[in-house]
């Protein structure tokens, strides 16, 4: 009878450490992919001058308009790279856009509108889950900046009216439009017989 425990403990003993390893490749390859989304997204950033509904629907205008105002070489972009450099170009054109929402609401703030690396938490948009880490974001600062923002996904276009993006990878759209699913080889192996 001892033997019999010992031989279970030892199986049980080497399940475990078997699954230890399979969970921490999961994960290490899980972080892997999340790194290449956070690094083949660009995102809009736009936060209100306050919390007050005024400034709550002028940002919702602001972002109608550099929506608008967006090139095609921005919404037209194959990579990140030529997405970021469309949008370095247009940022004149993005914050003349944006001002001129402003002064046509007849608001005396202004806005501010840059390209830069900014930290954002994990977030679920019903349609499509991005982890959460530093992306390059479109940031559109309005007035003092210290309302609510909104934000969503500029490159690949998951934002802009109408359009259909993928990310460059199967795995990263795996992660990113779910639903997310760890499955293992030998088991669909042995389901498929």
């Amino acid at each position: 009878m001892n033997r019999h425990r010992r031989r279970v403990w030892e199986l049980g003993t080497g399940l475990g450490f078997l699954l230890t390893i399979v969970l921490t490749l999961v994960m290490g390859w899980r972080q892997t992919v999340a790194a290449q989304v956070r690094a083949d997204t660009i995102r809009l950033h736009v936060l209100a001058n306050s919390d007050t509904i005024e400034d709550q629907l002028l940002k919702l205008q602001v972002r109608d308009a550099i929506l608008a105002a967006l090139p095609a070489t921005v919404t037209g972009a194959t990579t990140p790279r030529e997405a970021q450099q469309a949008l370095q170009c247009a940022l004149p054109a993005l914050r003349a856009a944006a001002n001129r929402t402003l002064l046509d609401a007849h608001s005396g703030q202004t806005a501010t509108v840059r390209l830069e690396t900014f930290a954002f938490s994990a977030r679920d948009y019903g349609d499509f889950v991005l982890p959460g880490g530093d992306y390059t974001a479109l940031r559109v600062e309005l007035g003092a900046a210290q309302g609510h923002n909104w934000f969503c996904v500029l490159y690949p276009a998951l934002c802009v009216s109408g359009a259909t993006a993928e990310y460059p990878t199967r795995a990263e759209n795996a992660l990113v439009f779910g639903p997310y699913e760890v499955r293992f080889a030998l088991l669909d192996a042995l389901r498929g017989l």
